[in-house]
């Protein structure tokens, strides 16, 4: 099952990136400082956009298991920017990538994705060009059948 949590750890082992330069995107996003010493200066900003499924659960054994399509957004900004944003292009060429995808029982969709840029604006201070990539996965979700209630009944 891919969600923002398993998505930031697939981007570490994908990107070999630290912490610090890969940050999720919220609605106060902003461009981060760069440090003169820092020899990186390139950020990577994620969110997953949606989830929809697409079929009806279907069951494999004891389990039931829901095909869903997960959309994601991946921002760069920083010298490295349109690199990165191309690479992320390429990525069903990279076995790394497909691994790193495979962990989480998901695969990208080779033909759902587009780049684009966008100006970032941090208040006039250290405003930016970011390359943003909007792509998506096949992921499947396991079915709880026992239809309890998710509220305690008190």
């Amino acid at each position: 099952m891919l969600d923002a949590k398993i998505l930031r750890d697939t981007l570490k082992e994908i990107f070999g990136i630290e912490d610090r330069y890969l940050v999720p995107i919220s609605t106060n996003w902003f461009l981060p400082t760069v440090d003169p010493e820092d020899k990186v200066h390139t950020w990577i900003g994620y969110r997953i956009l949606s989830k929809k499924p697409y079929v009806r659960a279907a069951q494999y054994g004891s389990d039931m298991t829901k095909p869903v399509k997960v959309s994601f957004r991946l921002t760069f900004v920083g010298p490295q920017a349109e690199e990165l944003a191309d690479q992320v292009l390429l990525w069903e060429d990279r076995t790394d990538v497909i691994k790193a995808f495979e962990k989480s029982q998901s695969q990208i969709n080779y033909t759902d994705r587009t780049s684009f840029t966008y100006p970032v604006r941090n208040g006039g201070y250290n405003d930016d060009m970011a390359w943003i990539v909007d792509m998506s996965a096949q992921t499947s979700y396991i079915v709880d059948t026992k239809q309890v209630p998710w509220f305690s009944k008190v």
